[in-house]
């Protein structure tokens, strides 16, 4: 593909370290044995899409910059080539349209969508079985810190009852043309075979966890008395799961916090 222009309204920032591509695509080949289907966000010039390519499942490729969506459709017959803002892709529409299911997301996500893409992918639990994406370092951080961590917050505690999640190396900005002035992590994501919460409760949960966060130096009973139930009742249902009163939201475990919105009121 002939070397195109970053468009900085997109947030385009392309990959060309060969050992960073090497690393991502060594954990897509592990990841890929449970999907039937990849499916690769912003793959820009395809600095990643010839290896995914060669894992032998059917490609979909969503790119929103359409000069690069032509360059890829001839470099890639037989991908999927669909132009598109993946911060409403309806990823539904994977299985449907190909009758493939469930997929794999690949992707060197944008740092301007990058929370917003694997945050409204991960909603979809049916049509993913992973996910082994690339973000600023700080947003990855908040997706897989755990209770304690520094940048565990709502992102993290949310998406642990149903994914298993990893961060697993970082990459510098030299690995990117042109730069960014961030320092970016891969992560992976991959779903659970027994999930903590029913599905059908991924929305109230965020919901739930949003409230639990409002005030990170707060204590959780202070956020929790912002809404429904009484300051007897919330100390009950806190002190059934053995959460102290005073702790903090950080200082909670994922877990705590799913069986706490269980019992919820």
């Amino acid at each position: 593909m002939a070397a195109m222009r970053a468009k900085r309204s997109l947030g385009q920032n392309f990959l060309v370290s060969e050992t960073a591509i090497g690393r991502i695509l060594e954990v897509c080949r592990f990841m890929a044995a449970e999907a039937g289907g990849v499916v690769e966000v912003g793959p820009g010039q395809g600095a990643l899409t010839a290896g995914v390519a060669g894992l032998g499942k059917p490609l979909w490729l969503v790119e929103m910059d359409e000069d690069l969506a032509r360059e890829l459709e001839a470099r890639f017959p037989e991908a999927q080539v669909t132009v598109a803002d993946a911060r409403t892709f309806d990823w539904c529409s994977l299985g449907r349209v190909s009758g493939h299911h469930p997929w794999l997301m690949v992707g060197n996500l944008p740092y301007n969508a990058g929370t917003d893409i694997l945050h409204g992918a991960l909603f979809r639990r049916d049509s993913f079985s992973g996910a082994v994406v690339m973000l600023q370092r700080e947003v990855a951080e908040k997706f897989c810190a755990g209770a304690g961590e520094e940048r565990y917050g709502p992102l993290g505690a949310w998406a642990d009852p149903w994914w298993e999640r990893s961060l697993l190396f970082t990459v510098p900005p030299g690995a990117f043309r042109p730069q960014p002035k961030v320092t970016s992590a891969v992560c992976a994501f991959r779903a659970r075979a027994t999930p903590g919460l029913p599905s059908s409760t991924m929305f109230p949960f965020w919901e739930f966890l949003q409230r639990c966060f409002r005030h990170r130096r707060k204590t959780l009973l202070s956020n929790l008395l912002q809404g429904p139930g009484d300051r007897e009742s919330w100390s009950e249902r806190m002190e059934a799961v053995g959460l102290e009163p005073m702790l903090r939201p950080a200082q909670i475990a994922p877990e705590q916090y799913a069986v706490l919105f269980s019992e919820s009121p």
